[in-house]
């Protein structure tokens, strides 16, 4: 998320990439785009890099598993992390709270 507003702040041309169990930064320019995984030090990807990524996991490669997330998906996926958080964490307050954001998003 750091990535993300600060990117914003600055103007780039920057997307968050909700892919399954990874999320990802795209800056895109009219030439090329390059991915940034925040979670590994901020690694700089290719295209083909997030394919290898996805076919080597069993996930298998569709195009829309690139394309970049609305704030709504990236709120709700946060949202996801935390309550499977809370749930293993047993905190029964929390991950109800939790679901009831993620039942709101969802609409």
């Amino acid at each position: 998320m750091v990535y993300l507003f600060l990117s914003r702040r600055l103007h780039l041309p920057v997307t968050g990439i909700g892919m399954p169990g990874h999320f990802l930064c795209r800056f895109q320019c009219s030439t090329d785009e390059l991915y940034i995984d925040a979670f590994n030090r901020g690694k700089l990807l290719t295209k083909n890099d997030c394919v290898k990524y996805l076919v080597q996991t069993s996930y298998g490669y569709q195009e829309g598993l690139l394309t970049p997330a609305t704030p709504r998906r990236i709120l709700l996926r946060m949202c996801s992390t935390l309550h499977q958080i809370y749930l293993h964490l047993k905190l029964p307050d929390e991950t109800a709270r939790l679901q009831r954001y993620i039942v709101a998003l969802a609409k």
